[in-house]
């Protein structure tokens, strides 16, 4: 049709011409949208957080809707405007994994025009999509003093993480709501990597006395501090109560299974990806945040009244 071949009708002439005006109306040209995901340092925490999950389920939206994802790989040192620079005739949209590098790349990449969606981390006049870690927090803590644990500490590699600190406030907010009498509370940060929590460890072992609990940012954090709690001999959750944040797969593996708090990463993804798809048919779209539930996965290694029976 296309060719002007003489051969083909004047019906199929008009019917695929039809179908033309009505792709070309709804803006379907395909897209290139970049994934950009900070490199990690030496020390940083090697948990993937469920990005893989996230950047399957947005990949499968996308396509359908004849787009294309790419994963950006970048060094935050290089600097937003570099990075950005880079993409500009290759990519077409970003969507920008938290890290500490977000906010200035979304910046960059809104002056330079590109549609941008920051996932985990709010970025004032930029679409966002986030879990509730204030409630997650929140949530979780309140379930451990649930389980009857009235000494307790929040423990966190870094407190400045925006994650991290919306979780320690959801502790904070949990413990001053919970009309428990008498309870003894701590935050602790263990450094890059945790390189201080045997220490800090020892020190809540001699101030807070078990049974306590920690409440830790992340699986990766309470992973590593349920190895240093085994091998001072305390049992868990007898003496000491272990929660995490982000319900990896290990969390369901290790001995005893770790209380976590999950967020659907693949719903997650799936709205990154139509709020992408909404932001390239309408580039004047008022910027919104959109807020994931996070729900507390209940398992052994916060048991205390259970175990309390049992003995």
């Amino acid at each position: 049709v296309l060719n002007e071949h003489p051969t083909v009708s004047a019906d199929l002439k008009r019917r695929v011409h039809d179908a033309i005006r009505t792709i070309e109306g709804r803006g379907a040209s395909p897209r290139r949208i970049a994934v950009a995901l900070p490199q990690r340092g030496e020390g940083d925490d090697p948990e993937p957080s469920g990005w893989a999950q996230l950047l399957s389920a947005a990949h499968q939206v996308l396509r359908e809707a004849g787009h294309e994802l790419a994963l950006l790989p970048y060094s935050p040192a290089e600097g937003a405007e570099a990075v950005v620079r880079a993409q500009r005739d290759r990519s077409d949209a970003f969507i920008l994994i938290c890290n500490g590098a977000s906010e200035e790349l979304a910046r960059e990449a809104q002056r330079q025009g590109k549609p941008t969606i920051v996932v985990d981390r709010r970025v004032r006049g930029v679409d966002s999509v986030v879990a509730d870690d204030l409630g997650g927090g929140e949530d979780l803590t309140a379930h451990v003093l649930e389980q009857g644990y009235r000494s307790l500490a929040f423990v966190s590699e870094s407190f400045a993480d925006p994650a991290s600190a919306a979780r320690r406030r959801g502790f904070e907010q949990a413990v001053s709501q919970s009309g428990v009498q008498g309870l003894r509370t701590r935050h602790c940060e263990l450094g890059a990597g945790w390189t201080s929590a045997a220490e800090v460890v020892e020190e809540l072992c001699e101030t807070l006395r078990p049974p306590f609990a920690l409440v830790a940012g992340s699986d990766m954090t309470a992973l590593h501090l349920l190895g240093i709690v085994k091998a001072r001999g305390l049992s868990i959750p007898g003496d000491v109560g272990l929660a995490g944040f982000g319900d990896i797969p290990q969390a369901g593996r290790v001995n005893p299974p770790l209380t976590s708090v999950r967020v659907d990463r693949g719903q997650m993804g799936r709205l990154v990806a139509r709020r992408m798809l909404d932001r390239l048919a309408s580039a004047d779209l008022t910027p919104v945040t959109i807020t994931m539930h996070a729900v507390v996965v209940g398992r052994a290694s916060t048991a205390l009244r259970r175990t309390r029976s049992q003995g």
